[in-house]
């Protein structure tokens, strides 16, 4: 019996260790409301980044910065240009409201300002992230520059089994669509084995629907987007309407709110991203 008891002590003891904490946590956030948001909308923004302080500010942030360079040449002189974006990881994630936020609207020189403040659960995110290799490949070379109609695909290789997803942020609309599952593929995350190479976006897949390579285009001189792989150790479910269909393309706004809900149940998910630079 004396040794039951104690290996149960050992249990919990080690439950204890691994559990992630849970706090009562509280921010705010003013926002100012660019003139093409629409009222509800902005609102939402608010309190969104005052539940991303409110977190940052009980468990930190991780930031990854990443620079790139363009040389301009124009009448046999050349203009060089280099970029930097910031990119922010929480800790934590938001579980619940304890109380309603609140939101209040004021004017400063004619320009809306919202300030909204927020009081919730936030649990804080301990992954045990895997050493993934994603490379995001121009014509089958390894770069972060691209030229109208070039061709991209990504090479992923875990060392681990589990599932992907690929998604592409417009940077300039403020949209990300799922490029990957594909649209024969059911809406469901793609399943990878262990130590194995896999190129996406590209016919080298054989569940590639597509006779051609998938490219790139813009109408700007340049133009910078982000590519996002979402993985995880367990299946994960997609974004989704509320009538349960597939939805490959959703606001940043949405597409947080669906990773945050996916993590809540899931300590393995994990995310890459790599932004590149289009050039017309």
């Amino acid at each position: 019996m004396k040794y039951i008891i104690n290996l149960i002590l050992v249990f919990l003891f080690a439950a204890t260790i691994h559990a992630q904490r849970v706090a009562t946590v509280c921010g705010e956030y003013r926002y100012t409301v660019p003139g093409e948001i629409p009222l509800n909308r902005a609102k939402q923004i608010a309190i969104d980044k005052a539940r991303n302080e409110a977190i940052a500010n009980e468990f930190g942030q991780v930031v990854s910065q990443s620079t790139t360079t363009t040389i301009h040449t124009s009448d046999s002189k050349s203009q060089v240009q280099s970029d930097s974006y910031a990119s922010t990881e929480s800790k934590a994630i938001w579980l619940s409201d304890t109380k309603e936020p609140e939101v209040s609207i004021a004017y400063e020189n004619d320009v809306m300002v919202i300030t909204a403040s927020v009081c919730g659960k936030a649990r804080e995110l301990k992954t045990a992230e895997v050493e993934l290799k994603m490379q995001v490949l121009n014509n089958g070379f390894e770069s972060d520059q691209f030229r109208n109609n070039d061709k991209v695909s990504i090479l992923f290789k875990s060392p681990i089994n589990g599932y992907v997803a690929i998604f592409f942020r417009d940077d300039n609309a403020g949209i990300i669509s799922c490029m990957m599952p594909y649209e024969n593929e059911d809406g469901t995350a793609r399943e990878v084995k262990s130590n194995k190479e896999y190129t996406y976006l590209s016919t080298a897949d054989p569940i590639y629907p597509y006779q051609e390579e998938t490219i790139l285009v813009t109408d700007k001189s340049v133009e910078f987007d982000t590519f996002i792989l979402v993985f995880s150790k367990k299946d994960f479910s997609m974004p989704s309407s509320e009538a349960g269909e597939f939805v490959p393309e959703l606001s940043v706004e949405d597409f947080q709110r669906w990773l945050r809900k996916n993590r809540i149940n899931d300590e393995t998910m994990q995310t890459i991203e790599k932004t590149i630079q289009i050039n017309k």
